[in-house]
């Protein structure tokens, strides 16, 4: 993904991560792997279980790629990796 944030920013979209580990173990990691992107932390899973995300155990998190529009509505979906290209097709229409 990292790769792609410039191209995101030019775009004037917010790019961001949801995981559920701490704050400060996101504030690690970005820091060690050189993110520039926020990971927020959902530690409950309540927003992964809102976005339907959660494996059947209920614990685990599938890897989901979204994508919204101004007005907050979905505009790409993807479980796993997510294509960044497709994405940006997406948003410049």
């Amino acid at each position: 993904m990292e790769e792609y944030k410039e191209k995101f920013d030019s775009e004037n979209t917010i790019v961001f991560a949801i995981n559920p580990a701490s704050v400060t173990s996101h504030e690690n990691y970005c820091s060690k792997k050189g993110f520039s992107f926020p990971i927020l932390s959902d530690s409950d899973r309540t927003i992964a279980a809102k976005f339907k995300a959660l494996k059947e155990n209920g614990k685990s998190i599938q890897r989901t790629v979204y994508a919204f529009d101004p007005e907050g509505k979905i505009i790409y979906a993807e479980q796993g990796m997510g294509n960044y290209d497709d994405i940006l097709d997406i948003i410049r229409g």
